[in-house]
């Protein structure tokens, strides 16, 4: 009997795998890169979903835009003598700013998070792919059982491709939506081609320009904003100690400005300069100063390179808070969309660029600086923080100088150190001087923290910062060494601090003023007011002007004692910084511009 024959032995499921496949190690590590990859991936997920949230609430719910505040602010315009609104609105303001800058830090830490977690899941998913067999070294090419292993790998190839461009993207986006737009020359004439910047130096012209001080009239002048050198000083100035807007008592004229802005009052000769503005339309005004009278109004809209949509503001600081330069040929004026334009004395455009819209929260305040050919515009934002020197006349750069600054509100300000004049600057976390001719920084020291709305000073050899929840310092102006620092006091947070040889007046929005030692930081008077101001004091002789919220002007003696001389009513409300020029005073309010002029036969 034939035996049947046998079967032929059951092919082997095992498949050969490449060297160090299959060893412990690498089932270690892939066991680690699927869990890596599992935990990893839902971490994005719920970043990606609480960020999505967070962004969707912060432009749906804007705490800065809330309605509740928008209404009592305005009701307290209507109740300016309301000390308990007042209080409530100074809390919803301080709790809705808190809770914006609470929600923007959510957002800047999720993309970090996102970012750390993609790259955490995409090793993951290799480590994975450590203890997966190999193609064997039997199959050929092109046979059925190949295709699955070349498939998994091409899979696992696009999905880090993917995943990286991904997290790319998000972090691109989100980089980019903070950075201002590339500063884009556009002017009506050639000669205000911008030339060239670098990006990791300043990039200058050499000595083709001018930077001596323009000659001022006889008569005097307030070139910019806090006047000559913008250290908000007039030493021969002697206006008025008492006037009444309501009676007119040494009201010389008052006039109606067209549209509102938070700027203050730039005066040369016979001439008074401010801006207007809202998210439609961009003005530069003219008015007489012996009359008041309207004498052009120069359109600033139309800018080749403003965006189509306004950047975003607030009402603290709306479209036109930047105050002018003027030197008596020339008037240039800066909008929170970015638009910079030059005119000559009677309203003619000269030249006109976009600078990119500016980024950051409030608006764009800083004032410029006119100093010879060249005015100065500091524009610190989130992102590409730098100051730029442009030439008055055709609008062209000079040099730009990049700064590692955050977004701050200041203005530039002169100081002079062994005989030559530099430019000072405070912005989060330094204050730092440069070279008006070559934009080369002198000297840079960390010495601040926060958000940075005030200016800083400048008397006899020394430079003052403060602003609020930090410190004030004392630095030398030649070498920015800390002289002394005082953080126990009410700061400046929006106002600016004026200084003298032997003083330093720091002024604050709701209602302290104090008085420091020049020499050492000491405390020589603290006051306590029921309201503060926006503005920044004026020092006329031996007398600050500070106005108040309310439209009210504290007129403060400028001595070792706190002495309250005058306290007259503008009649309406007021964020100026006076202008002080001779016997006369300039405020604008919200509705009307005020000559305030002194006659002895008024005065109490």
């Amino acid at each position: 009997m034939n035996r049947a024959p046998s079967p032929p032995p059951a092919p082997s499921c095992d498949l050969p795998r490449a060297a160090g496949g299959g060893a412990p190690g690498a089932a270690i590590r892939a066991a680690t890169g699927r869990r890596l990859a599992a935990v990893s991936g839902v971490f994005l997920l719920a970043v990606g979903i609480l960020m999505a949230t967070n962004s969707y609430l912060l432009r749906t719910a804007d705490p800065l835009e809330s309605p509740v505040l928008k209404a009592l602010t305005e009701q307290l315009e209507r109740e300016p003598g309301n000390a308990e609104l007042r209080e409530h609105v100074r809390e919803l303001d301080w709790m809705a700013r808190r809770a914006f800058f609470v929600k923007q830090w959510q957002l800047d830490t999720g993309v970090v998070l996102l970012v750390i977690g993609g790259i955490v899941f995409i090793v993951g998913l290799h480590l994975a792919a450590a203890d997966r067999p190999r193609i064997p070294l039997v199959l050929r090419k092109g046979t059925a059982r190949e295709e699955p292993w070349k498939a998994a790998a091409q899979a696992r190839r696009a999905l880090t491709i993917v995943g990286t461009a991904l997290l790319l993207v998000v972090w691109g986006s989100h980089f980019f939506a903070k950075r201002p737009p590339a500063a884009a020359a556009s002017t009506p004439t050639p000669a205000a081609d911008t030339a060239a910047t670098t990006p990791a130096a300043a990039t200058n012209a050499g000595a083709s320009f001018s930077i001596a001080w323009s000659r001022l009239p006889a008569s005097g002048a307030w070139p910019s904003f806090r006047g000559p050198q913008g250290l908000g000083i007039a030493a021969q100035a002697n206006p008025p100690t008492f006037w009444d807007g309501a009676t007119g008592s040494n009201v010389l004229w008052k006039t109606e400005v067209p549209l509102g802005g938070y700027n203050s009052p730039v005066v040369w000769e016979d001439r008074v300069f401010l801006t207007g503005a809202d998210a439609n339309k961009r003005e530069v005004y003219c008015f007489h100063a012996d009359t008041g009278d309207l004498l052009w109004t120069a359109d600033a809209s139309d800018v080749p390179g403003t965006p189509a949509t306004p950047p975003e503001v607030t009402d603290d600081t709306g479209y036109a808070a930047p105050s002018v330069a003027a030197d008596g040929r020339r008037v240039v004026a800066l909008f929170g969309t970015g638009d910079l334009i030059g005119l000559d004395v009677d309203g003619r455009r000269l030249w006109a660029r976009n600078l990119g819209a500016p980024a950051n929260h409030y608006g764009h305040s800083s004032s410029l600086l006119l100093l010879g050919d060249a005015v100065f515009v500091q524009y610190d934002h989130a992102e590409g923080s730098s100051l730029l020197a442009i030439e008055a006349e055709t609008g062209r750069d000079l040099w730009q100088t990049p700064r590692q600054a955050e977004t701050s509100w200041a203005s530039p300000i002169l100081a002079e150190a062994d005989g030559q004049l530099q430019i000072v600057l405070s912005a989060a976390p330094m204050v730092a001087a440069y070279d008006p001719a070559t934009g080369r920084q002198r000297w840079s020291t960390e010495a601040l923290s926060g958000e940075i709305g005030s200016s800083p000073a400048y008397a006899a050899g020394r430079v003052f910062a403060a602003n609020q929840y930090a410190k004030a310092v004392a630095l030398d102006a030649a070498t920015g060494a800390i002289l002394w620092s005082h953080d126990d006091l009410e700061l400046p947070d929006a106002g600016s601090p004026v200084a003298t040889e032997k003083h330093l007046f720091m002024p604050t929005s709701h209602g302290p003023f104090s008085c420091l030692a020049a020499d050492d930081g000491r405390v020589v008077w603290q006051h306590e007011f029921d309201m503060g101001g926006y503005g920044s004091p004026v020092l006329a002789g031996d007398r600050l002007y500070w106005v108040t919220a309310d439209g009210r002007t504290r007129i403060i003696k400028a001595s070792d004692t706190f002495e309250l001389i005058a306290e007259p009513a503008l009649g309406e409300a007021s964020v100026c910084t006076p202008a002080a020029v001779s016997r006369r005073l300039y405020l604008r309010g919200a509705r009307h511009l005020f000559c305030l002029e002194a006659k002895a036969s008024d005065e109490p």
